[in-house]
Formats: C-alpha cells, structure tokens, sequence
C-alpha cells in the first residue's frame, strides 16, 4: 500500500492527491465522530490501546 501510494504522488499532481487525502481523513474523521455520538467507543478503552501501542 505504501510503495502504491508513493507512486502515485510521485506520478499525479499535488492538487489531485492531496484532495484524495483529504477526502480519506474527513471520512476516517466523520467515522470516529459517528462512533463516538452512537457511544460505541469507549475512552478509557481507546488510552489504553494508544499506550500499548506507544510501548511496544
């Protein structure tokens, strides 16, 4: 995925990619803000994911 995605940046102008990202981040954003309204997150379960991650 990441060798695909630099060809692609490195092959189409910046405009181009750079509004496909921010499409990606608004939905991945949208997402999350509809999880949390919905109350399927939990918090306390979200830092304590993040710290194992930043531990490994």
């Amino acid at each position: 995925m990441i060798k695909r995605w630099a060809e692609y940046i490195r092959t189409h102008d910046d405009s181009e990619w750079s509004r496909q990202q921010n499409r990606l981040i608004d939905s991945q954003l949208q997402s999350a803000n509809e999880m949390a309204a919905a109350g399927d997150t939990d918090p306390v379960q979200f830092a304590a994911a993040q710290d194992r991650l930043r531990d490994r």
